[in-house]
């Protein structure tokens, strides 16, 4: 089948068949409705939400733009400067979102560049204990660590206060703990008035938004990770006249291929091929377009949780793939991938009728999940699954496998299962091997893709369209859990309250859902596994 390229610089976009075919026919309307040069003018009357906060004077973080990045550049290096003067190499990131994932692909692509010290750069996005004890319990690495904070959500303040605590307890004085946090956030929001009372350095933002590769919520952390964010900025900003010209526009064009495809019925972008020069880009994709889209499309990353034989509605989307067998590709160096691939997601939410701009509902927090007692217990006291579920077609089943079964008959063609783990997604020192072979496993049980959500984002806040997914939500007992600061809770009792309050969103928005509990997690893991390869 032909298939046609855009190549700009050392940016190339392919698509051939029906991809090709769908961008086509979308192309005209957006020459026709001036997308790219009112996304280059940040046009307020784009988005309902972009309006609004133009009123309100409040400014957002668009895509593609170096310019918020570009203004902090000089903060950010005097913030480096200082944090290797105090011994600091490494960072750990409390915040989540795409920014975040940007920020790690910036890291492990670009830094550290610096011969001032090599650091690391670790996101810690939810409230699981595992990862911050860890951190916590290794003295030489606390000592070597600066902390970032670009959340503004009770999670991130929690693990802020339980960071804090740990310095106080290794002997640290107000003003030396101070100089360990960092905060990024716009000057209206909670996490500026704490850093302000803390006696933080506050580097102000522009509102979040999914869009945020080149703004101070990625680049502050990568800065302070040893990354050159500066040269990463100037290469971005080479990139932007190629997205307001009519021919070789790769993020016109990559934009219309996934709001094209979206919109001819293929909703399940495949993110694939994981070059070896940008490992993580197709987590942070798959995560941008999810938060810009808002459940229009399903991206879903190539790790395993794919069916064994593809459907019509899915397409294959690969990072230096094979532009005469796979569907569509990308291919480039990362600064142009950051700016290419949010242009192209602001132009899909376009076509798609999304407002990705819009702001995120705050996370629900509950002891309640509104699916009611479980269903059954299965295994062992003390190390069994407990099955929470109201869905009728569901309710009847008596055991794990025969439940996975009927779980897997309720995904349907056009819609995809999100296994969300509320557990710890280290590959090697948490759960995060076993989730992904339960992914498999559930993925060629039910022929269809199988998502994979680290309890990071709420599965269906913030989306005003349905979106798709059948949610089986995976929550477990902790072992050694980690007491908040000045609260009568835990990060643990945190991290259950966010899946049951995500299990009733669901459910409010009329999506099926399952939880399942375990009461020992490596025990239970072994026995869902287990269940999906379909033992009794």
């Amino acid at each position: 089948m032909s298939f046609t390229a855009v190549v700009s610089g050392e940016t190339a976009i392919t698509a051939r068949g029906a991809l090709r075919e769908a961008a086509e026919r979308v192309m005209g309307r957006l020459w026709i409705d001036q997308v790219p040069v009112r996304l280059a003018s940040e046009d307020p009357s784009l988005w309902p939400s972009a309006a609004t906060a133009g009123v309100e004077g409040r400014p957002l973080c668009w895509p593609g733009q170096p310019g918020p990045g570009r203004a902090v550049l000089d903060r950010a290096e005097r913030l480096r400067a200082r944090a290797r003067e105090d011994g600091l190499t490494d960072v750990v990131l409390l915040g989540g979102g795409a920014p975040a994932r940007a920020a790690e692909l910036i890291v492990r692509a670009r830094g550290p560049a610096a011969p001032d010290g090599a650091g690391s750069l670790t996101v810690l996005d939810g409230p699981d204990p595992g990862p911050p004890l860890r951190v916590r319990e290794d003295p030489e690495r606390l000592n070597r660590t600066a902390f970032v904070v670009t959340g503004d959500d009770p999670a991130t303040e929690a693990l802020r206060e339980v960071f804090a605590e740990a310095l106080r307890e290794e002997g640290l004085s107000p003003a030396g703990i101070a100089r360990r946090f960092v905060t990024v956030a716009e000057p209206r929001a909670a996490a500026a008035k704490h850093a302000t009372e803390a006696g933080h350095p506050l580097v102000e933002a522009p509102a979040p938004t999914a869009f945020g590769a080149l703004s101070p919520y990625a680049l502050v952390p990568a800065a302070l990770a040893g990354a050159d964010v500066g040269a990463l900025l100037v290469e971005a900003t080479a990139v932007l006249p190629s997205l307001t010209r009519p021919e070789n526009n790769p993020g016109l064009v990559l934009g219309a291929i996934l709001g094209g495809a979206a919109r001819a019925g293929r909703g399940t972008a495949v993110l694939g091929g994981y070059p070896a020069a940008l490992p993580g880009i197709a987590g942070w994709a798959a995560l941008l377009l999810r938060e810009a889209a808002r459940g229009r499309l399903a991206p879903v990353v190539q790790d395993g949780g794919l069916p064994l034989l593809p459907d019509d509605d899915l397409f294959l989307l690969t990072f230096d793939g094979r532009p005469h067998q796979d569907d569509a590709t990308v291919a480039g160096p990362l600064a142009a991938q950051l700016v290419v691939w949010e242009y192209a997601a602001a132009v899909a939410s376009y076509l798609l009728e999304a407002d990705p701009l819009a702001a995120e509902r705050p996370a629900p927090m509950t002891l309640d999940d509104g699916i009611g007692e479980p269903l059954f217990a299965d295994g062992d006291p003390g190390r069994a699954v407990e099955a929470h579920t109201t869905v009728p077609a569901l309710a009847g089943a008596s055991g794990l496998s025969e439940l996975l079964d009927a779980l897997a008959g309720r995904v349907g063609r056009g819609e995809h299962l999100a296994l969300v783990a509320y557990l710890d997604p280290d590959g090697a020192r948490g759960q995060g091997a076993q989730v992904r072979r339960l992914a498999a496993l559930l993925a060629a049980r039910c022929g269809r893709p199988v998502r994979v959500d680290w309890g990071a984002r709420p599965p269906a806040t913030g989306n005003d369209h349905p979106d798709g997914c059948v949610y089986l939500l995976v929550t477990g007992n902790v072992v050694r859990d980690v007491p908040v600061p000045g609260r009568h809770h835990r990060l643990g009792m945190l991290q259950l309250a966010r899946a049951l309050g995500d299990a009733r969103d669901a459910h409010a928005a009329g999506r099926p859902v399952v939880r399942l509990h375990l009461q020992n997690r490596w025990a239970g893991l072994t026995r869902l596994l287990d269940a999906a390869r379909g033992g009794t």
